[in-house]
């Protein structure tokens, strides 16, 4: 009888606390700072002294029965049992639970929500200051930390160029096998939510200097102002540097100076005197290496530069003329004009057959005179006959004065009007335009300019005269 007694008091308990079930349902929530966030928990009418508890994470941090326990800032619960959080800061992201007590033997029930405060991006470089210096050899290892919901992407430029990694990532880390490696490395985080962040780590790889010449071939004249002017490409650590004559320093007073502004270095001559013709060096030395850039000043004439003007280089089938100039502050008194064909000549083997095949170095050598002005700039022209009609031709030019030869000038192709005769064809339709190649690196005097590697058998002037009636017929004339 007692233990039926026991049974019926159960049930008539369970009628009034068994019934307890949600009628809300799990949320999550995705919003922006500042919103407001209502978190339900609905629980079906009864008759039942209900106990609520809501927790933050695992954290209690509201109790329906208990009003000692302070809601945090910004949060109220409702006699519903919902929880509304205001403003929202990044800080609320987290679970929320919403927990029903319920009496003995019966245990609580739970319903758990999500708060995910979506925010834009920030970024903490590493190193922190965005500057870091390794020497040559070392690693360097960097990284841009980046927060925010949902969570950023990180994309990487270096020196404004968009870097090919395989997959975003936040940390770069490499070996500094080259100077050129170092730059400035350009991060850019981005979740979508506000505008993306960006920051910059500047890297610098220690290294020997590198150096370069403005012009080290420098024309000058005794009595004028001259400059040798050289730029430092890169030194890490920043270089001690000095200018040499001969292998001894330079001595500098009133007359020559040596000036500095940020990566050019200049040694100046006031007024040039024969004494100071010559071979420098300009040296930059760092505790990694140094760096060496010759120059020449020098009296010898400047390369000279063939003038291309159809109205001017006149073409016939045996003949055309070329134009030239050159700067020198001395008299030019000779030029040596340099010509051999260079496709669509004579075939030197077979008698009357015409070839397309790059020619030997043999070059022809013609004497030209100078003039008898001091300059600075010296023009000269010469008509060339005896040319082979339809064929193209290539010229260069050197120029001496009293202080010597000057370097070879850039190559001129030209080509003869088409013509009658045996060894070439009328072509009627036939052109061809001329063409001035760029500059080259060509030796200082012309015994090492033919000779030079690549170019073929050097050709002594004797033999150039017998190549003269072989190769092609010329008449030297003006």
């Amino acid at each position: 009888m007692a233990a039926k007694n026991i049974v019926v008091l159960l049930l008539a308990s369970c009628a009034v606390h068994c019934d307890v079930v949600f009628k809300s349902i799990p949320v999550t929530v995705k919003t922006y700072e500042n919103e407001t966030v209502l978190l339900p928990c609905y629980i079906h009418d009864t008759d039942a002294d209900i106990r609520v508890r809501w927790y933050k994470d695992e954290a209690l941090i509201g109790d329906s029965r208990d009003a000692q326990l302070l809601l945090p800032l910004r949060t109220r619960m409702f006699a519903n049992y919902s929880l509304q959080i205001d403003g929202l800061t990044a800080a609320d992201t987290a679970r929320y639970t919403c927990e029903v007590i319920r009496p003995e033997p019966w245990g609580p029930i739970k319903q758990m929500h999500a708060i995910e405060v979506q925010y834009s991006p920030t970024i903490t470089t590493i190193p922190e200051d965005g500057f870091l210096e390794v020497r040559k050899g070392e690693y360097v290892d960097i990284g841009c930390d980046a927060t925010g919901t949902p969570a950023p992407i990180v994309t990487w430029k270096k020196n404004g160029e968009p870097m090919a990694l395989l997959e975003h990532r936040h940390r770069l880390k490499f070996k500094a096998e080259h100077r050129l490696l170092a730059g400035v490395f350009h991060c850019t985080a981005n979740n979508g939510v506000g505008d993306p962040v960006t920051a910059d780590i500047r890297v610098i790889i220690h290294d020997a200097p590198v150096v370069s010449a403005v012009r080290s071939f420098v024309h000058t004249a005794v009595g004028l102002r001259a400059a040798l002017e050289a730029r430092v490409e890169f030194s890490a650590p920043p270089p001690r540097s000095a200018w040499y004559r001969d292998g001894r320093s330079v001595h500098t007073d009133d007359r020559v100076l040596i000036m500095v502004q940020d990566t050019v270095h200049q040694l100046i001559f006031r007024t040039v005197r024969a004494s100071d013709l010559g071979n420098y060096t300009f040296r930059a030395e760092n505790e990694l290496g140094m760096a060496d850039v010759s120059f020449r000043l020098t009296g010898v004439p400047n390369i000279a530069s063939f003038k291309v003007d159809p109205a001017l280089n006149k073409a016939t089938s045996t003949g055309y003329t070329l134009i030239w100039e050159v700067d020198s502050y001395s008299r030019i008194i000779e030029y040596n004009l340099w010509l051999r064909p260079y496709y669509g000549r004579l075939s030197t083997t077979e008698p009357d057959a015409f070839t397309t095949q790059a020619p030997a170095n043999r070059w022809s050598k013609i004497v030209v005179p100078g003039d008898s002005t001091d300059g600075p700039i010296h023009s000269a022209s010469y008509t060339v006959r005896g040319l082979t009609p339809s064929t193209v031709y290539e010229a260069l030019v050197t120029s001496r004065n009293s202080f010597g030869w000057s370097k070879p000038s850039s190559v001129l192709h030209f080509a003869t009007e088409p013509g009658a005769g045996n060894h070439a064809p009328v072509t009627h339709d036939y052109e061809y335009t001329i063409v001035l190649d760029e500059p080259r690196e060509e030796a200082h005097n012309l015994t090492q300019a033919l000779a030079a590697p690549g170019a073929g058998a050097a050709c002594q002037p004797a033999a150039i005269f017998v190549l003269l009636s072989v190769c092609f017929a010329i008449r030297i004339g003006s």
